[in-house]
């Protein structure tokens, strides 16, 4: 958490943060320049209007803010907006990479009751209603563009994957490894979408987005 989140936090609304942890990219080391940074507050209270005053002022652009009461959800942030009411989905997911991957910045480690059965169960329902979707429409685009498109999808459903088979949370560039370890016939394509994750000037073509689409119908099938 800045100094300066901290700051405002804590002189507009003392007491409010039982104690805050990062999760996502930042904490799994795959954080790129431009990317947000995921913060989860565990808050001591229902905040009051004073409470929802402060926390939308102390929100930034770059950050994508998740609040608990409880372990419920509460008020939520993402690109600068900022929403009062429950809203944000406290998936089985997060509550695992809570316990086990996320870095806690403030307060005592989190100690959230979820189960391997509900991690599972949660990733397969993801990767049918959320990636899915996204991989008929990557299989759907011609010529040249959707670059960033691409890259969102290319290693989703490798992660899910992982976690699935292994109880693991890793970050896309590590699932990205993993498949091209697991399936080598994609490798070449894999790597390189990794190097254009990284910022690497690499030109995606047909290839990739058929690599992207291949990798994903493979996770969909062994799962």
């Amino acid at each position: 958490m800045s100094e300066a989140f901290s700051a405002a936090l804590d002189g507009s609304a003392p007491g409010l943060v039982r104690a805050a942890h990062v999760v996502g990219s930042a904490a799994l080391g795959d954080h790129r320049p431009g990317s947000d940074l995921d913060l989860v507050l565990e808050l001591s209270r229902v905040p009051g209007p004073d409470d929802l005053a402060a926390l939308a002022a102390a929100l930034t652009p770059e950050l994508d803010l998740v609040c608990l009461v409880d372990g419920e959800p509460g008020p939520w942030g993402r690109d600068g907006a900022f929403h009062p009411g429950p809203g944000h989905d406290v998936t089985p997911v997060l509550l695992h990479q809570l316990n086990r991957c996320s870095t806690t910045l403030r307060g005592p480690r989190p100690r959230f009751a979820v189960t391997r059965d509900e991690v599972e169960a949660y990733c397969r329902r993801n990767l049918v209603e959320y990636w899915r979707p996204l991989l008929e429409l990557v299989a759907g685009v011609t010529g040249p563009g959707h670059r960033d498109g691409v890259l969102w999808v290319a290693f989703g459903p490798a992660r899910q994957w992982h976690t699935i088979r292994t109880g693991e949370v890793v970050s896309k560039t590590r699932a990205g490894e993993l498949a091209a370890e697991h399936w080598p016939d994609l490798a070449d394509e894999l790597r390189d979408l990794l190097a254009a994750r990284r910022g690497e000037r690499v030109e995606l073509t047909a290839a990739h987005r058929e690599a992207v689409v291949a990798l994903g119908n493979r996770v969909l099938a062994a799962v």
